[in-house]
């Protein structure tokens, strides 16, 4: 699976679960930020730098995926093992 695929299937996943994957500049006054999860006024948003590579922006909605309840939802094995993956 190409990493287009896959971000593509993150995006899917994320959309799926009412999370808006939302890709901005994140320049920061000291540094960047990579992004990750949030709630901007109550929706649940995850914010990307879309400056990243594919392989970071992957990480990034994984990673924030990894902390939302699937449980409940079909996810492709490939892609459940992507996330899964990136659990803390």
């Amino acid at each position: 699976m190409t990493e287009r695929t896959l971000l593509e299937h993150l995006e899917y996943t994320a959309m799926r679960l009412g999370v808006t994957v939302r890709y901005e500049n994140l320049t920061l006054h000291v540094g960047r930020s990579q992004g990750g999860y949030c709630k901007l006024e109550g929706n649940p948003l995850i914010i990307v730098d879309r400056r990243e590579s594919p392989r970071k922006k992957i990480s990034v909605i994984a990673k924030a995926l990894g902390h939302l309840d699937t449980d409940h939802m079909f996810i492709p094995p490939a892609i459940r093992r992507v996330i899964d993956s990136h659990k803390s």
